[in-house]
């Protein structure tokens, strides 16, 4: 399904039968801002609501999941996306489609795209660390193009295919049940290599069709003859666009202890914890396969970062401010609660149990009151929040003078821009993903920590 086919299709029926969007969620019993979501394109309706959904909309399952509208003639036939964007036109130019709204966004570049933010699947690096990431293997594959061209006839080539961030359950389930899996100490700020087993085999000069089980001798001369080199290979590489503030002996004690394993669920990894992963392509002249290289998000977040593999990781920028410039601090603030102050040890390593549920809406504090409650979104590199409701009955205020705060971010709006934020805003904070979010004290950060979920609730461990 296509949300954003679904959604414009759902819209359409909808402005045609000229009913609003709480009409509908009250007809397939959802909320309001379910519809809405859809509409956006942001999310697609639950299989189980959709025959009542089309019930409602006088249209048909297959065409909502399609996204393409059947009209119901006497040919039957199906409207193609051109003449379903005609009709949407016309509508539009006889004011019958409800348009959506496009004056609820008030970020810098209106046509981001944006996406709702999971804390349980963090990211862990921007998108600048991730192309340094990409970068570095690139380059390590083109030293292996070197070596594997001289030895080896009959391997083609290898490239990089992606750098992506997930959690280590999906990880392992997009890996065959048997397959050739290494780990070099990956649960203390390692990694490890999973070699597809057709890939594995010409790699060792095997035929698969005489040869198609996969065997511990197998997997134990595979590593003795690359794995192991690899490793090194890759260690040496990264390390070498560190900027050495680690000595290489306190960098390669990292990866130690090994584990071989013909079956990757054994090895005892956090499952929904994330990492980062790199795939690299394999291309012989019988077949080609994924090499997958997964590292403990320690591995860059915290060893490498430290190395200087990044850069300097907190540049000291001082921003200068005119003498006859007004200054204009945050004035909106996004977080995830208020709470008393005393005996509280700022620590790093600290737990800092908040008392909002997982999936609930953050507070969107305006002049000491929770005026709004909202969803974290990302709008490019950086988090924003989208209201998703507002505080009409009695909002909370704050006065106490003492407090500790856990705060996602804030911005700056004008007066005239506070007054009309309603539900579906989206406002760009000035804090990223995969960066210490801050610890409020009585006004002022005191503490740097990171976002973690603890049996369904937020809560924040301190980092620095």
């Amino acid at each position: 399904m296509d949300a954003q086919r679904t959604g414009k299709l759902i819209n359409y029926l909808r402005s045609k039968k000229g009913i609003t969007q709480k009409d509908l969620a009250e007809l397939i019993n959802v909320s309001d801002k379910a519809v809405s979501k859809w509409e956006r394109g942001d999310g697609c309706p639950d299989v189980g609501i959709l025959p009542s959904l089309a019930q409602a909309l006088g249209t048909d399952v297959d065409s909502l999941l399609k996204g393409e509208l059947k009209e119901v003639s006497e040919e039957r036939r199906i409207l193609t996306e051109e003449e379903l964007k005609a009709e949407i036109a016309k509508m539009e130019a006889a004011g019958t489609l409800e348009k959506p709204k496009n004056d609820t966004s008030l970020l810098k570049n209106p046509g981001v795209r944006i996406f709702l933010y999971d804390f349980k699947r963090p990211d862990l690096f921007s998108k600048y660390e991730l192309r340094t990431i990409a970068n570095t293997f690139e380059m390590l594959c083109d030293k292996l193009r070197t070596e594997l061209g001289g030895n080896r006839n009959d391997l083609l080539g290898i490239k990089l295919l992606s750098v992506d961030q997930l959690t280590n359950e999906e990880f392992i389930r997009t890996v065959p049940q048997r397959t050739f899996f290494y780990t070099y100490d990956y649960n203390n700020s390692g990694f490890a290599i999973e070699i597809d087993p057709q890939i594995g085999k010409v790699l060792l000069k095997h035929d698969l069709k005489k040869y198609p089980e996969l065997t511990q001798t197998d997997s134990e001369c595979l590593k003795l003859a690359y794995a192991d080199k690899f490793a090194q290979m890759i260690q040496e590489m990264i390390f070498s666009y560190t900027d050495k503030s680690i000595s290489w002996e306190d960098f390669e004690k990292h990866f130690t202890k090994g584990l071989n394993t013909l079956m990757p669920w054994y090895s005892g990894q956090n499952p929904g914890e994330m990492c980062t992963l790199v795939t690299l392509e394999l291309i012989s002249d019988v077949c080609s396969g994924m090499i997958n290289i997964q590292f403990n998000y320690s591995y860059f977040l915290r060893l490498c970062r430290k190395a200087g593999f990044f850069g300097k990781d907190n540049p000291q920028l001082e921003n200068l401010t005119d003498i006859k410039a007004r200054p204009r601090e945050n004035n909106v603030l996004v977080e995830f609660g208020r709470f008393v102050s005393d005996s509280v040890k700022l620590e790093p390593g600290t737990l800092l149990m908040s008392n909002k549920k997982y999936g609930t809406p953050l507070n969107v504090i305006i002049d000491n009151e929770i005026r709004f409650g909202g969803e974290a979104v990302v709008a490019e590199e950086n988090f924003g929040v989208r209201i998703v409701e507002v505080k009409q009955v009695e909002p909370v205020r704050y006065d106490e003078e003492h407090y500790i705060a856990l705060r996602l971010g804030g911005t700056y709006l004008s007066a005239d821009d506070i007054a009309r934020l309603d539900v579906s805003f989206i406002l760009q904070l000035d804090s990223q993903p995969g960066r210490p979010i801050a610890i409020i004290q009585d006004g002022k950060c005191v503490a740097r920590g990171e976002v973690v979920i603890i049996d369904d609730t937020f809560a924040v461990r301190i980092v620095d």
